[in-house]
C-alpha cells in the first residue's frame, strides 16, 4: 500500500513539473502601465470634448433647449450668450397715475383738433361719400341747410297751389319734409283741385277725409322738396360771433315786416365739439310777409336753419311759431 502511494506521488510531481514548464507568467508593472495609458487616453479625449463643446457655446451662443440647464457660472467664464429666442422680461405694467396722465394727454390732444380732422376719425367716410340722399344721412350743416331751403320751397308751393277759396287754420311743416294742413273750402271743386295737387308732391299723402263731396281740407304727408340744396350753411358759427348772426337773422325779418320774439333764450345742447342753439320764436305777420322772409332768409348767408314752423289762425290772426337752430362751435 505504501509503495502504491509513493508511485501515486511521483506520478503527481512529474505532471506538476511538466506543466510549470508551459505556464505563462505575468507581468505586473507592465499591466499597470497599460491601464494608465488607457485612462489617460480618455481623459484627454473627454477634456477635448468639453474644450470643443465650450468653444462653440462661445462662438454660436446657447441653444433653447440647453437654457437653463447650464450653470450661469460656467456660461459666464467661457463667455456663451443665452439664446435669443427667450422671451425678454415682461416690463411692468403702468401704474393707474401714469395711466391717467395718459388719457389727460389724450382728452387735450382731441380737443385742439380740428372739425373735419374728428369728423374723419370717428367716421372717415363721411368725407368722402357724395351718395348722401337722404336727411338721417347728411352732415350737421347739411340738415341745416336742408331745414333753411325746403321751408321757403313748400310755402312757396301752397302759395301758388290753393285756390283762392280755401282758408286754413293750421299749416304745420318739420324737418326734413313732413307737412299737416287743415282749413276749409268754400266748394268741393276747390277742395279736390288741392288735395290732387298736394298727391302730386308728396310721398306717403293721406286725408282723414270721409266724403269726396265735403269741403274740409285736411291732409298730411311728405313733400317731395324739388331743390335741395346742402350747402346753404357753409360753416359753424364761433362762439363770439353768435350774436353778430342774429342780429343779421333778426334784420333780415324786420325788413320784410317780420317782428320776431323769443330770439334773446337760446336752449343750448352740447355735442362735444359744438353746441346746437335752439331758438322758439313767435310772429303776427301775415303769409305774404311771412313768405318774402323766409325767401330772403334761405338765399342769405346766414348760418341757421328753421326746422319746424307752426301756422295758426288765432282770433282772424295769424300766428307763426317757429324753432330756428344754429351750431356753435365750443
Amino acid at each position: 500500500m505504501i509503495h502504491m502511494n509513493l508511485i501515486a506521488v511521483a506520478e503527481k510531481s512529474s505532471t506538476i513539473g511538466s506543466v510549470s514548464q508551459h505556464l505563462h507568467v505575468t507581468n505586473v508593472a507592465d499591466v499597470e502601465r497599460r491601464v494608465k495609458r488607457k485612462y489617460l487616453t480618455i481623459g484627454l479625449a473627454a477634456l477635448f470634448a468639453v474644450v470643443a463643446f465650450s468653444c462653440y457655446l462661445s462662438v454660436m451662443g446657447v441653444p433653447a433647449a440647453l437654457d437653463g440647464v447650464l450653470p450661469d457660472s460656467y456660461l459666464n467664464l467661457i463667455g456663451a450668450k443665452k439664446s435669443t429666442s427667450v422671451a425678454t422680461t415682461t416690463p411692468a405694467s403702468p401704474t393707474a397715475e401714469e395711466i391717467a396722465k395718459q388719457q389727460e394727454a389724450l382728452a387735450k390732444a382731441r380737443a385742439a383738433m380740428p372739425v373735419r380732422d374728428l369728423v374723419a376719425e370717428i367716421k372717415p367716410q363721411a368725407l368722402f361719400n357724395n351718395k348722401r340722399t337722404s336727411y338721417n344721412s347728411y352732415l350737421p350743416l347739411e340738415r341745416l341747410s336742408f331745414q333753411k331751403t325746403s321751408l321757403a320751397q313748400f310755402l312757396s308751393f301752397l302759395n301758388t297751389a290753393v285756390p283762392d277759396d280755401i282758408g286754413f287754420s293750421e299749416c304745420v311743416y318739420q324737418a326734413p319734409n313732413y307737412y299737416y294742413l287743415r282749413g276749409i273750402a268754400m266748394k268741393a271743386s276747390s277742395q279736390h283741385t288741392l288735395m290732387d295737387r298736394l298727391k302730386a308732391v308728396s310721398k306717403q299723402f293721406q286725408t282723414p277725409i270721409a266724403s269726396e263731396a265735403a269741403t274740409e281740407v285736411a291732409a298730411f304727408g311728405q313733400f317731395s322738396v324739388p331743390q335741395v340744396r346742402l350747402d346753404a350753411v357753409r360753416g359753424f358759427v364761433p362762439a363770439a360771433e353768435v350774436a353778430a348772426e342774429v342780429k343779421a337773422f333778426k334784420l333780415i325779418a324786420s325788413s320784410n315786416k317780420v317782428h320776431l320774439k323769443g330770439m334773446d333764450k337760446p336752449v343750448v345742447e352740447d355735442f362735444g365739439v359744438f353746441k346746437r342753439y335752439s331758438y322758439n320764436v313767435t310772429s303776427t305777420a301775415d303769409f305774404a310777409d311771412l313768405l318774402n322772409f323766409v325767401n330772403v332768409f334761405a338765399n342769405s348767408p346766414i348760418r341757421m336753419g328753421i326746422p319746424k314752423a307752426d301756422l295758426r289762425f288765432v282770433k282772424k290772426f295769424l300766428v307763426t311759431s317757429m324753432r330756428v337752430e344754429m351750431l356753435v362751435l365750443r
